[in-house]
């Protein structure tokens, strides 16, 4: 690669994390070409980036960034997940790939500006979905409202008995 074209390949990494929020570090070492392009798939859906580079490069790029914690994970076969917005679809996806390929290995991550283990990453993967807490929190708002109304219901029927 010339020179260049390493400047370039740096000033795009360094776009990418100034504007991301959360990001993980990946080793994909022995990956099947048809199971990384479900990956990266699976990332564009969750509407994150993926992208795989060279360890200096990316080295150069995470400096100065919120993510300068994850310069000494980019040894090895290194690709990188990024997000703007949702962390949890990019936990689910990174989780859900890491599961179903155990040639790939969970390296670093950085979530809203917070250093995540694995284990954290598998904790916010597996929470339900946006949509299923709000639902959630509906049905509980809604729970004591719609009891008082079948007791004063009840009292009302015993009254029109007597």
């Amino acid at each position: 690669m010339e020179k260049n074209q390493k400047i370039v390949e740096v000033a795009e990494l360094k776009e990418t994390f100034a504007s991301a929020t959360s990001a993980v570090v990946i080793e994909f070492k022995g990956l099947v070409v048809e199971k990384d392009t479900a990956f990266r798939k699976t990332i564009r859906e969750s509407r994150g980036h993926y992208r795989v580079g060279k360890n200096t490069l990316l080295r150069l790029a995470v400096k100065d960034t919120a993510f300068e914690s994850l310069g000494g994970a980019f040894k090895g076969a290194s690709a990188v997940a990024t997000t703007k917005g949702d962390v949890i679809a990019l936990a689910k996806a990174v989780h859900g790939f890491l599961k179903d390929n155990p040639a790939a290995i969970f390296k670093a991550g950085v979530m809203d500006g917070k250093p995540v283990s694995a284990q954290e990453l598998q904790a916010l993967a597996e929470l339900p979905s946006r949509e299923v807490l709000i639902a959630k929190l509906l049905y509980l708002m809604k729970y004591p409202i719609s009891g008082l109304a079948v007791a004063l219901e009840g009292i009302r029927q015993q009254k029109a008995g007597e």
